[in-house]
């Protein structure tokens, strides 16, 4: 049963990575000209995409290394895999907004020439040294006598899971921060938005961890405990959390007669793409939410958080877009016409299928890394993963 369902996920994922990487040669050929997003809304699906990701890195990495200090059944064994899930997180998160750039080969200037007044460099430069740290902490890891000791010989994993630890917390709040300081854009100017990219982060990467443990350990481990027990109520906790937020946020929006930012919400909630919120943001997460509470096989548990790690980019984007589709000056929407100058946004059909690459290929970088990691553990030190 499992082998037909690796073997059916296997050949999705070959059509699916296939047809991103054709549209991604597209994209290269053709420039911007196959996308929708423009100078008016210049950041569409695939920077949403970079916010989730990070988000998902951060939100793996915060759980594993709760679940490791307090000795959490799977947690501490496991904590490698962790690892490997975070980091490839970061990389997928990165390489789609590398994908966005205007001049992506020259990425590189951010690491060696950064301004630090922008927070995308303080960012780059974060995601660096949590990868670096992250990599210390892998190598530290296979110097422990037991797998489930608390430290490695040298007692320097608990100082550098720490560092990790905060870098994983200031990824999702970082990026609410990084709207939060246009203060041209009054939808993103909330104090509730570090909160919600933070629990949306914890809440998505809560669901890949448990979805990848439902593959790796679902005849090892009860689903009615650990880690299963923790990764599934945190996942509940926050999309509920997720929603009170939320609905705070827009009701106070509607209480208020002058708010500022009522346009933007009224375009989440009945604009053109209504159905992002209602259909994909609030109908995911109550069949998500069904699934998890009431789910007894790892099937039903493992297409809950599925549904959730997916759905969870219709959070990003209900705020990424909404910013932007807002006109700042009243007539400037009709003051020039250009098909580059709107501010209303599609995502094209290249940009889907890119977008499609983008999961497979981080699909691919934890698939691998796994695989790489249980080949190494079984000949260096003699253990299953």
């Amino acid at each position: 049963m499992l082998e037909r369902t690796y073997k059916n996920l296997s050949r999705i994922w070959m059509v699916v990575f296939t047809i991103g990487f054709i549209a991604l040669i597209l994209k290269f050929i053709t420039g911007e000209r196959l996308a929708g997003y423009g100078s008016y809304i210049p950041w569409g699906l695939w920077v949403a995409l970079y916010f989730h990701f990070v988000g998902i890195a951060g939100g793996v990495f915060a759980l594993g290394t709760l679940g490791y200090i307090f000795n959490l059944t799977g947690f501490r064994e496991n904590f490698r895999v962790v690892i490997i899930v975070s980091v490839a997180s970061v990389i997928t998160g990165l390489f789609a907004i590398w994908l966005d750039l205007g001049q992506p080969f020259r990425f590189t200037r951010i690491l060696y020439a950064p301004n630090f007044g922008s927070m995308m460099a303080f960012n780059a430069w974060m995601y660096t040294f949590f990868i670096i740290t992250a990599g210390v902490i892998f190598y530290l890891t296979l110097n422990k006598e037991k797998q489930t000791d608390f430290h490695d010989k040298k007692r320097w994993i608990l100082p550098l899971m720490a560092l990790g630890f905060l870098f994983s917390i200031a990824f999702p709040s970082q990026s609410g921060a990084f709207f939060g300081v246009v203060d041209a854009k009054p939808f993103w100017s909330s104090p509730l938005l570090p909160i919600l990219f933070l629990v949306s982060a914890i809440t998505s990467g809560g669901a890949v961890l448990l979805l990848v443990y439902t593959f790796l350990h679902y005849e090892e481990f009860d689903l009615t405990h650990q880690p299963f027990k923790m990764l599934r109520y945190t996942i509940i906790g926050g999309i509920i959390f997720y929603f009170v937020a939320e609905f705070a946020e827009y009701s106070l929006v509607f209480w208020s007669p002058n708010s500022h930012i009522r346009e933007a919400v009224e375009l989440i909630l009945f604009g053109p793409f209504w159905w992002v919120f209602w259909l994909v943001h609030l109908g995911g997460a109550l069949v998500a939410l069904y699934l998890l509470l009431k789910g007894k096989t790892y099937q039903t548990v493992g297409t809950g958080a599925f549904i959730v790690a997916v759905t969870f980019v219709s959070a990003r984007l209900n705020i990424l877009i909404p910013g932007q589709a807002v006109a700042e000056l009243k007539g400037l929407k009709e003051a020039f016409y250009h098909e580059r100058l709107r501010f209303d946004y599609s995502a094209t059909l290249n940009e889907y299928l890119i977008a499609l690459f983008i999961g497979a290929f981080g699909v691919a970088l934890v698939y691998f890394g796994i695989k790489l990691l249980s080949q190494f553990t079984k000949k260096k030190l003699g253990t299953e993963l």
